[in-house]
């Protein structure tokens, strides 16, 4: 009897590790499709490496996927107001530095390669503000 009830119970724990781990996956993947205006934009920039880079379609759809995926984290940096702006652009320049880390397993070398010559021109980091622009608004606001 205790063995019978313990592979029932041995049962039920893979079947609910399981289905948990297609749930998160399921939730995560909702949350990437629940802002139409993000995956407008992902197929946005997808659409506009297609042509350097000439992924097939299924290539294309994950890298579009990892583009949005991207996009969520970059705008919840941009979206935090609790961090400065020097910090903004530091965790920007990460989260930037991550995804093209992450597209050399969705890319071949050499279309990585011209990836990131070509990323710089598509997706652009913030402009940095330079300290002297900072201390000419500091002097004006002493004046």
């Amino acid at each position: 009897m205790k063995s019978k009830l313990r592979s029932t119970t041995q049962f039920l724990s893979v079947v609910l590790f399981f289905w948990g781990i297609h749930f998160a996956q399921a939730q995560t993947y909702y949350a990437l499709q629940i802002d139409r205006n993000i995956r407008m934009k992902a197929e946005d920039i997808t659409t506009e490496y297609q042509p350097r880079l000439v992924m097939g379609a299924e290539q294309a759809l994950e890298f579009r996927n990892t583009v949005a995926k991207y996009i969520v984290k970059r705008r919840s940096v941009e979206n935090n107001p609790d961090i400065t702006n020097g910090q903004r652009r530091y965790r920007l320049k990460l989260l930037s530095s991550h995804e093209s880390s992450e597209m050399a397993n969705v890319l071949y070398p050499y279309q990585w390669q011209e990836y990131l010559r070509v990323k710089p021109e598509i997706q652009p980091l913030p402009n940095e503000e330079s300290r002297f622009d900072d201390a000419i608004a500091d002097n004006q606001s002493t004046n």
